[in-house]
């Protein structure tokens, strides 16, 4: 068999081909890839398509991780475009939340992380009828999963399927995924340690004869602290009393007040951000032996009395109590572990892990082969060394060949959002160069702030400059319905301004092709703020040994975030674009020497009037 019997369309553009090639033989090799190729070339097809033929020659299973839903929906278009052209069984899965049609049914809104154990509760109790009827169907659910894993649907169309059979769609979607010969997921399904097992339970596949592939790979690290970091707050704890007192669980409310009284101790008194955790768990402890902690992190995860009586009160679920107990849990079983550090901030105490790449390392150590793909990789030398990959695995590879694509970028250097520097007039500059690049360009524009706090600011400037400017504002905490459809009203007006944040919904895995968007406007470093989880791994990083713990940890994350971002409207070839980098610091040597060549390679650098980038940007588009 050849590359193209696995590629989606009639031919390659340049780099797909090399880029498939060297996918293939790697896996071949047994061998770890770490490809880097610019956004728009079309990685997904190129890395489907060697994956894939190496599996079918060797007999074995592609498990695609994604770290969002949309960049796993846009993975499942590609597998669709490919089952056009040859056979192909693929299947997906998104969170059991995403499927319930027996809480879209119900009026009592579910929170998705008490959602869990939601589900448990009505299947282990015969409470859900889309679960029971599963043992019932027979022929048709077994013609029903090979028509979803034959011909793979998107998940409205999973859930419209499920609705007509009056089946969960989630075990529609997960029985396809088994005799799949590809798995899309969600990095959660990877780095969690229950929600890994989903994949391999019923599966005769087991990791060694897998090929694993991890697109955006260069938000692991990312993922996997924020994953592990966990927090409890005197707030929360009120909030989980006030939940014990609700369903009547005096024990525990005397545990937690117990809890809360050492928190607001602890808070108050310590002063270093450094706290010991056995001294922290034997106070906790004081007064009872040595299975008391257990029995109550339990006690608190499994609210077995009170959710029966949320379900036949119609109360909300008790979500602060199960977030308390996962704390503790957690807090309990790191006792040992000299990479999970207890600190403390001004107003809360936290679990860090200072090593995630022990994580990374544990959950893929048993791969066949590993892809890891994204645009901004580089250095990889760093990026290797900061996921713990072992160097004598692993194969780096560059796809040379940019897009033929016309990119001019402008740092302008005379604003920034640098924290001292951050004050109304700023914003104020800030927003009339944004205005000034809206109106100067001939259709829309992408602005990518470094977080929703200094979106909030500027967001005011900019509706008082221009109010006839339909500006379209990502918020903290979208659904993935609202998410689409502010997309789908962005895309389809002719001349519009849409603002989100780096590394948020709509700066990484949402393409706007053709001419949806004329320019990107990264305005600032999404440098993370001090706190005591970045102490402490910067410490943990400087004690293991010599490295640049400030660009591993801080400096290249945020360029990475902004680089992609900037590259959200270069998606086809012959493209023209503008890229705006608003801040002096993306002038520096150490930000310059690490710039992609895309975006360099027609910069132009200065402290510039609105009426200099107007004039600049009318120009290029002329």
């Amino acid at each position: 068999m050849l590359l193209e019997d696995f590629f989606a369309y009639d031919s390659f553009r340049p780099g797909q081909r090399e880029l498939a090639l060297r996918v293939y033989q790697t896996c071949k090799d047994r061998r770890y890839l770490v490809a880097e190729a610019m956004s728009g070339l079309g990685k997904t097809a190129a890395v489907l398509c060697g994956t894939l033929l190496a599996a079918r020659e060797e007999n074995l299973h592609v498990l695609y991780a994604c770290r969002t839903k949309r960049e796993v929906t846009r993975v499942v278009e590609e597998l669709s475009q490919l089952q056009t052209r040859r056979t192909l069984k693929a299947g997906y899965l998104f969170s059991k939340y995403d499927y319930c049609l027996l809480m879209r049914r119900s009026s009592r809104p579910v929170p998705p992380e008490s959602f869990k154990w939601y589900c448990n509760f009505n299947v282990s109790n015969n409470l859900c009828s889309y679960f029971l009827n599963l043992s019932l169907l027979g022929e048709e659910l077994t013609d029903a999963v090979k028509d979803t894993s034959s011909h793979i649907p998107i998940h409205s169309r999973l859930l419209e399927r499920g609705e007509r059979l009056h089946v969960c769609p989630y075990e529609l979607g997960r029985l396809a995924t088994i005799q799949a010969d590809i798995t899309v997921i969600p990095y959660q399904y990877l780095f969690e340690e229950g929600a890994r097992s989903v994949l391999t339970r019923e599966s005769s596949t087991s990791a060694s004869r897998t090929i694993l592939v991890i697109d955006e790979a260069h938000n692991l690290r990312d993922f996997l602290r924020n994953s592990t970091t966990f927090t409890i707050t005197p707030e929360l704890l009120g909030l989980a009393i006030a939940e014990t007192k609700t369903f009547g669980l005096d024990r525990l409310t005397g545990s937690l007040q117990r809890l809360a009284g050492l928190v607001g101790k602890t808070l108050s008194e310590t002063r270093a951000w450094y706290l010991q955790k056995r001294f922290f768990i034997e106070e906790l402890r004081e007064g009872h032996d040595e299975t008391w902690l257990a029995n109550l992190v339990f006690e608190l995860t499994a609210c077995t009395s009170a959710a029966w009586y949320s379900v036949a009160a119609g109360k909300k679920l008790p979500l602060h109590v199960l977030k308390v107990g996962n704390f503790l849990g957690n807090l309990l079983a790191s006792r040992d572990s000299e990479t999970v550090i207890l600190a403390k901030s001004e107003d809360s105490i936290l679990l860090v892990n200072v090593d995630p790449a022990k994580r990374f390392t544990s959950a893929t150590k048993d791969f066949h082969s590993i892809v890891l793909l994204s645009a901004t990789i580089s250095p990889c030398n760093l990026f290797i060394k900061s996921i713990g990959i072992e160097e004598s695995r692993a194969v780096v590879y560059r796809v040379e060949e940019n897009l033929p694509i016309t990119v001019r970028t402008v740092l302008d250097t005379g604003v920034t959002t640098r924290y001292r520097l951050r004050n109304q007039e700023m914003y104020r500059k800030i927003a009339r160069k944004i205005i000034t690049i809206a109106t100067s360009v001939r259709g829309s524009i992408g602005v990518f702030v470094p977080s929703y706090s200094l979106l909030q600011s500027l967001i005011p400037e900019l509706t008082a400059m221009a109010s006839e400017i339909e500006t379209m504002v990502e918020r903290r905490g979208l659904s993935n319905q609202e998410a689409s459809q502010l997309i789908d009203e962005f895309k389809s007006r002719g001349r519009s301004v849409l603002v989100g944040v780096q590394g948020g919904r709509f700066s990484e895995g949402e393409d706007f092709k053709g001419d949806l968007m004329d320019a990107s406007v990264i305005v600032g470093l999404s440098l993370p703020p001090p706190s005591p989880a970045l102490y402490a791994e910067y410490s943990y990083l400087k004690r293991s040994g010599p490295n640049d713990s400030y660009v591993t940890i801080s400096l290249l994350p945020a360029l990475r975030k902004a680089f992609q971002a900037a590259g959200r409207h270069l998606r086809n070839p012959g493209k023209r674009g503008m890229v705006f980098l608003l801040d002096s610091r993306f002038a520096s040597r150490a930000v310059l020497e690490l710039t992609p060549s895309w975006l360099t390679q027609d910069m132009v650098t200065g402290d510039y009037s609105d009426e200099e980038l107007e004039k600049m940007t009318k120009e290029f588009f002329r």
